[in-house]
């Protein structure tokens, strides 16, 4: 797995930023006792923290729209789209598109 080119600064100012109510993505926190927990997120580090918990729900197409049309990564988008296609099951789709994502925030944040 190569690593993703570095971010530009206007990438870097979206993936570090905040985006409008109409633009927020949600996905569920799954819990034993209380069931799905909606999560309602407005920036990039949201999503990310979503992923490495223990049961995380996301529409792995919506997760794709989002990256797309509101953070504007292609590349990002290409990594989500080979992870949902390749992989065969949603932990191993999960734990993939995470560790593509952290490694966009954590190259975003060391630019900054």
């Amino acid at each position: 797995m190569e690593k993703l080119k570095a971010p530009s600064h206007e990438l870097t100012i979206r993936v570090l930023g905040e985006v409008a109510f109409e633009d927020r993505l949600i996905g569920f926190s799954l819990r034993s006792r209380s069931g799905s927990l909606p999560v309602t997120m407005y920036k990039f580090e949201e999503v990310v923290t979503l992923l490495n918990d223990p049961f995380p729900r996301l529409d792995w197409s919506d997760l794709e729209r989002w990256i797309k049309n509101i953070i504007r990564d292609p590349e990002l988008v290409e990594e989500i789209v080979a992870a949902v296609k390749e992989e065969k099951s949603d932990r191993d789709r999960c734990l993939r598109i995470r560790v593509r994502m952290e490694e966009r925030l954590n190259q975003c944040k060391k630019r900054m």
